[in-house]
């Protein structure tokens, strides 16, 4: 899979807020955006929104200012994201090819 594979960026960022829920740790939303992840601000807005709508975040909500749209400050992983990153098989193969490759998982504290 392609880093911007649909899959990888949800892997991406469901695993981003889950290890910052477990560190008791803030979203720091700069990392939550189509700049950090490398996408196209559109398909951006199109994940995150989906993530919102199928109940797999919190708070998914974009906010506009003078320098463009950003998420609000307290999205969160919710328990139904938790799960999907235990138990969807799709998502289970992008950490299994994936996994160690910082280059497509990016930087991600835990892994």
């Amino acid at each position: 899979m392609a880093s911007n594979d649909y899959y990888v960026i949800v892997y991406r960022v469901l695993t981003y807020l889950y290890n910052q829920l477990k560190a008791g740790e803030e979203v720091d939303t700069d990392k939550l955006s189509a700049k950090w992840i490398g996408i196209p601000e559109s398909y951006w807005r199109y994940i995150m929104e989906t993530l919102g709508d199928e109940g797999l975040v919190r708070n998914a909500a974009f906010e506009e200012d003078m320098e463009g749209w950003h998420l609000a400050d307290d999205i969160s992983i919710s328990p139904a994201g938790i799960s999907f990153l235990h138990e969807n098989s799709t998502i289970s193969k992008v950490k299994n090819a994936f996994k160690g490759i910082t280059d497509i998982v990016g930087n991600i504290p835990g892994l």
